[in-house]
């Protein structure tokens, strides 16, 4: 047994779990707790039943299952077992069962109580996998409810005890200060040139180290399997004179080429790791490690609708995790990849999986495990409402629960298949419809990062079938890539990365081996490019676009939205789509724009078939500012997108009226038809109005107007029809008969002077009725004539032959006592035509 630190923890631990249920470990990476604490348990004879440890990595939970067994001299799947996704050694006699951490829900689903586990153990919890929060929060609600007995042990290095301490009820807790070496940690001086590929800086990094003769083996930290295979050439070319051996270690790597990893060589070992190597495993022999900063980190990519790996920085506690690494054995080195101002800005924790991630997957399982309400479950750090409820309505889409939330036999499928419920049920339906081979590869396209490098020039293939889709188009130019053995001629000539081409194949695969452990047939049938239509759309159902008119690539989208289908997608003729990537951009002018790709033709029919209660139809009349009048359209929507409009021009209707009167009022359009009698008439009536509060009379507000402008428009759909009609009469029709003869007597439009001729009277509210005439008009008139029942004088505005002005008055007798014989003379020089009397 090899000396480690957590050893001397052996008597904490145990006295630790004897006296309570629950316990916290906190050890540093390399201190032994992965593989040490089981064996206390197993040991211990506290466990009668298994012990669970949960690893974040499929290599990490069979590695430390394989030395925990080489440990006890047991055969790997006896006593210790571990179990993954894709890989199961375990036997009725294991007692230790390493399993990555989302295995733990479906155990859960096949044993609510999980009757035959004594304890579960979460290893490395501060990496705050989605999968880890919720096997926590699972397993202690299990304890609370039905297993008092159950042991809950979480371990980390970096983890915040406080919070998880509090979760668990104050559990015991361990800690160990470990033994580590001296670091010395190195900044580039200046930040590297974004055209440097980050292979490049590696390679030149690990042969710097080499020259100085620094001796032990190197471990380098990369995002991915295409980063790692890169740097190993680049290594490779840069100090193959040393006598070195570059070894990758990935995920996706066979079971004997991760294990070269672990063994002791006469060559100086570089390993090129993702962070896989950060934590779990202590590689043996590692002095020095070379960091590149990086790392694919799952987020919920709102293009594709479900969780994808970004390549991002990682924060600080994750590069102090890898720099760790360097110090288990002996003083180490770690070379970082960026700048010591670049590394003060980054984020100190990772933000938890929980927190940026789509939750369909995880609201399935809870639903399936019979939580009614995902909201109110006990998780150990809430993801908030807006998210889950997110995933309960992509649930109900896809057709995962009913319309009470209740998991359908549909989603009990989708939840048995190891993929995003989206996935899952393109693949189910392509099972239905013998496309399997066609639809694993999209989910491989949708998984992985694209593989065209440049505007796709497609085989004649991708042509010939009827339905249009860059899925068939990509399908087509791939098999014809692999099929020439990745010539990079050919590569080339269809901008094709050849890399990321084979990415897209290994994942393929993975599906392929899912389908055929479902039982599904994977043999395509001839029209499966049309199958593959299908199960995109019952996949992708919110995803759905039609095209506005043949003239256009512009699209309507779900709930009013718009995008633009890529100029170069082979949908680009189809009136309906399904685009599986609808994401924004930004176009040369740095403006955003919706752009999608990865577009799929769809029939209607398979619409009105497999969504027929998502179907509405609704009339709607708008304003067509630049016909300047008001159009009626009915339209069709499907699952909340525009499928169809069909305006016409000649009907009217109550609505059409109404709203070209609403937009002549909010618009304040001009009707040359409200001329003066119009004014005049609402005058006389707010006038008379004011006269006779009691009298009941409009009074002509702005809601009045609007009235008469309705009526004006009544019938009408075109501004030009109104603009010059006559208001007068509508206006005439808000009085009654009655009202309107009031007005008349009360506030007449004019009076007979005694010439005959008509005296025009004017009125406004709130001011004196006002007249104005010539002074030979008024001979024989005395006295000021009156309105409002006589009760109010005119004011006369008495006029020259010259029409100015005279006298201004509302009492005519004293103007012709007083005033006139002055006037007269004064005037009847200048105006000797004119009769004076």
């Amino acid at each position: 047994m090899p000396s480690l630190p957590v050893l001397d923890l052996h008597g904490k631990v145990l006295a630790s779990l004897k006296a309570g249920s629950n316990l916290i470990v906190r050890a540093p990476t390399g201190s032994g707790k992965s593989t040490q604490v089981p064996q206390m348990l197993l040991d211990s004879g506290l466990c009668e039943g298994q012990i669970l440890i949960l690893q974040p990595r499929r290599l990490a939970a069979r590695m430390l299952a394989a030395r925990v067994a080489e440990e006890r001299a047991s055969e790997l799947g006896s006593e210790i077992g571990f179990q993954t996704r894709f890989e199961t050694l375990v036997s009725r006699d294991t007692r230790v069962r390493f399993i990555t951490e989302g295995i733990l829900p479906r155990l859960l689903l096949t044993d609510r109580k999980l009757s035959a586990v004594s304890a579960v153990i979460f290893d490395e919890f501060h990496e705050r996998s989605l999968a880890n929060d919720l096997g926590l929060a699972l397993v202690k609600d299990l304890q609370e409810k039905h297993r008092p007995d159950l042991r809950i042990i979480v371990m980390s290095a970096t983890v915040d005890v406080a919070p998880v301490a509090a979760y668990l009820g104050n559990p015991a807790i361990v800690e160990s200060a470990g033994r580590m070496f001296p670091i010395d940690i190195r900044y580039l001086t200046t930040p590297p040139s974004p055209k440097t590929p980050v292979w490049d800086l590696a390679a030149d990094a690990a042969r710097a180290l080499i020259g100085q003769g620094a001796p032990g083996d190197i471990l380098v930290f990369m995002p991915g399997a295409y980063e790692i295979r890169r740097t190993a050439e680049a290594i490779g070319e840069r100090v193959r004179s040393e006598s070195v051996v570059v070894l990758p270690l990935y995920g996706d790597l066979p079971a004997d080429r991760q294990r070269r990893v672990m063994e002791q060589l006469t060559h100086r070992k570089i390993i090129v790791a993702t962070n896989i190597a950060e934590t779990s495993l202590t590689i043996p022999g590692v002095r020095h490690v070379i960091d590149c900063g990086l790392a694919r980190v799952a987020r919920f990519d709102p293009g594709r609708g479900f969780n994808t790996l970004f390549t991002e920085p990682v924060s600080a506690d994750s590069a102090d995790q890898r720099a760790g690494r360097a110090g288990r054995e002996a003083a180490g080195t770690c070379v970082r990849l960026w700048t010591a101002a670049h590394h003060a800005g980054r984020a100190r924790r990772t933000t938890p999986e929980v927190l940026r991630v789509d939750l369909g997957e995880t609201v399935l399982y809870l639903r399936m495990l019979g939580y009614d309400s995902v909201n109110e479950f006990r998780w150990f750090e809430a993801p908030g409402e807006a998210p889950l409820d997110a995933a309960g309505r992509l649930l109900t889409l896809l057709g995962a629960l009913n319309g009470a939330g209740n998991v359908t036999e549909l989603g009990k499928d989708m939840a048995d298949f190891p993929a995003h419920p989206r996935l899952a049920r393109l693949l189910l339906e392509a099972g239905k419809r013998g496309a399997v081979r066609l639809a694993t590869f999209a989910a491989a396209l949708l998984s992985e990062r694209p593989f065209l490098a440049g505007k796709p020039e497609y085989p004649e293939a991708a042509h010939r079938h009827e339905i249009a889709s860059d899925f068939f188009g990509q399908f087509c130019l791939l098999e014809k890539i692999s099929a020439s053995g990745f010539d990079a001629g050919l590569c080339a000539r269809f901008a094709v990365n050849g890399g990321a081409a084979r990415a897209v194949l290994r994942a393929q695969a993975l599906f392929l081996q899912h389908c055929r452990r479902k039982g599904l047939h994977t043999h395509d049938v001839q029209d499966a490019p049309a199958a593959l239509a299908l199960c995109l759309l019952l996949a992708y159902p919110d995803h759905l676009a039609a095209r506005r008119d043949e003239g256009t690539l512009i699209c309507n989208l779900r709930d009013g939205r718009r995008g633009e289908l890529a100029r170069d997608s082979l949908a680009r003729s189809a009136r309906l789509l399904v685009a599986a990537d609808i994401r924004e951009a930004k176009d040369a002018k740095h403006a955003l724009r919706t752009v999608l790709t990865l577009a799929t033709e769809i029939k209607e029919e398979w619409l009105r078939e497999h969504f027929a209660d998502a179907w509405s139809e609704e009339s709607a009349v708008e304003w067509n500012s630049v016909a300047q009048a008001v159009d009626s359209s009915v339209r069709r929507r499907c699952l909340g997108v525009l499928i169809e409009e069909k305006t016409s021009t000649g009907a009217n209707s109550p609505e059409v009226s109404s709203l070209l009167a609403d937009t002549i009022v909010a618009k304040g359009l001009k009707l040359s038809g409200w001329d003066g009698a119009a004014t005049d008439l609402i005058n006389r009536v707010a006038w008379v109005a004011q006269q006779f509060p009691d009298a009941s009379l409009p009074r002509f507000t702005d809601e009045d107007r609007s009235l008469a402008i309705h009526a004006l428009c009544e019938g009408e759909r075109r501004y030009d029809n109104v603009k010059d009609k006559p208001v007068l009469p509508y206006l005439q029709q808000l009085l009654s008969a009655t009202q309107r003869d009031f007005v008349d007597a009360m506030a007449p439009q004019s009076i007979e002077l005694p010439s005959g001729r008509r005296l025009r009277i004017t009125y406004e509210p709130g001011r004196q009725p006002r007249a104005r005439t010539r002074i030979q008009d008024l001979y024989g008139m005395r006295n000021t004539p009156r309105v409002a029942g006589n009760r109010v004088r005119v004011l006369m505005e008495i006029l020259a032959p010259s029409n100015r002005p005279v006298q201004i008055t509302d009492d005519l007798a004293s103007f012709w006592s007083v005033h006139y014989p002055e006037i007269k003379k004064t005037l009847g020089r200048r105006y000797p035509k004119h009769e004076w009397r």
